[in-house]
């Protein structure tokens, strides 16, 4: 089995969907797959090929500063693939990415197309776009869609065209990576990062912007300064820059941060509240922190709440109907409130730091829920299973075409 990956951009540069392939792609390789990356870059000294953990990844240029440039960066995508393709038996894309379904309607290669977030890149999404009855004419030339949440499950029995299939399968965990620790070895990790013992580490991860509902979490946390008399701090750990591609970065995002920085200045949180930037060993940061928090207005299906319940951490989440609450189960796991009400928000974080007892059973539970039901391994192989049955499907299809003699042929018979 030979698959081909792609993805906006890839690991190391920070995007939710390059982490969450990267790990997929190192498992298949693991099962005897072999897998190859091509995505975009940011980065000049990234492009061409190279190796990440193993896996073979081909980078593109992705410069969208000009249409000019959009076109020759589309272009070197579906070259690559076109060039290539008796090298692939399967493409699978995370993300909806035009070249790539053009590449598979031109070469015949199965395409496995994931969707990475709501409102990005879910049919409805794309239908809504710009020329969006075109957008959605190639996104339907897909053989399969992989939603990942119920909601994302709706877009697609609404938005995709009758005869496209669809399978939802979840979003995997290292369950190794990200697991629980004993006291000792927590206290060591806390000893490393320097937190006193006796301070509740609250946690959350994800780029610093309006969609992530840092804002949020900002009014929660200076509302509980007001009324509560245990001593905590936060970490957000996330970039504060979003690249939109070469050369060009969301003027919103750091808009935002500026935003974040004064309301942290003004509510007198510069001692409470500590961004990280980007950290390489975030399952470290879980393993010492106390409470994970997701306030995000919008997602797909969120690889930090499946890693911090892995690593045994209780969850406060804002409530996203067909997502967050397919995760979370309020009581058992964490909490799911709607993060917009700050006296709610901090009522639900109060509850966990005051209560020890609460969050170690919360966790456990957590931490069994992941290792049973978002396993890495387990997604995998249903992976595995989705790429045979395409490629049976082709080799039967391309059985029962009729065979045509060559001129050497005919003068044997």
């Amino acid at each position: 089995m030979r698959v081909l990956m792609t993805n906006w951009l890839y690991y190391p540069e920070f995007c939710g969907g390059a982490l969450q392939s990267h790990r997929l792609a190192r498992r298949l390789i693991n099962l005897g797959v072999n897998v190859e990356v091509l995505a975009g870059t940011d980065k000049l000294n990234l492009v061409g090929y190279g190796e990440v953990d193993g896996v073979p990844v081909i980078r593109v240029l992705r410069n969208k500063s000009t249409w000019r440039h959009k076109t020759a960066y589309a272009g070197e995508i579906f070259r690559y693939i076109y060039k290539n393709q008796k090298r692939y038996d399967i493409l699978h894309a995370h993300g909806f990415h035009a070249p790539v379904s053009l590449a598979a309607k031109a070469t015949g290669i199965p395409l496995v197309q994931k969707i990475t977030n709501q409102n990005v890149d879910d049919p409805v999404s794309v239908r809504e776009r710009k020329f969006g009855w075109f957008a959605s004419k190639v996104y339907n030339w897909a053989k399969v869609i992989v939603p990942t949440s119920p909601l994302l499950e709706k877009t697609c029995q609404t938005g995709l065209g009758s005869k496209t299939r669809y399978e939802r399968l979840s979003n995997g965990v290292d369950t190794e990576l990200f697991s629980p620790v004993p006291p000792a070895e927590k206290a060591h990790i806390r000893n490393r990062l320097k937190i006193p013992h006796d301070r509740i580490v609250l946690l959350s991860v994800g780029l610093v912007s309006y969609r992530k509902g840092i804002d949020s979490l900002i009014k929660a946390v200076y509302t509980l300064t007001e009324t509560l008399d245990e001593d905590f701090i936060l970490w957000v750990i996330g970039p504060q820059q979003y690249a939109k591609g070469f050369g060009q970065y969301d003027k919103e995002v750091e808009s935002f941060v500026k935003k974040i920085e004064k309301m942290i200045s003004f509510y007198g949180l510069e001692d409470i509240v500590y961004f990280k930037q980007t950290q390489t060993r975030v399952h470290e940061y879980m393993q010492a922190a106390d409470i994970y928090i997701h306030p995000s207005r919008q997602e797909g299906q969120p690889n930090a709440i499946l890693e911090a319940m892995s690593t045994s951490l209780p969850t406060v989440a804002n409530i996203i109907p067909g997502i967050t609450d397919e995760i979370i189960q309020t009581g058992k796991y964490g909490f799911l409130v709607n993060c917009e009400d700050t006296e709610r928000f901090a009522a639900a974080l109060k509850i966990m730091m005051r209560n020890p007892g609460l969050r170690e059973r919360m966790g456990k539970n957590a931490s069994l829920e992941i290792l049973n039901n978002y396993n890495i391994n387990d997604i995998a192989m249903k992976y595995l299973a989705l790429y045979e049955s395409l490629t049976v499907k082709k080799r039967i299809a391309f059985s029962k075409q009729p065979r045509k003699l060559t001129h050497r042929a005919n003068e044997i018979q």
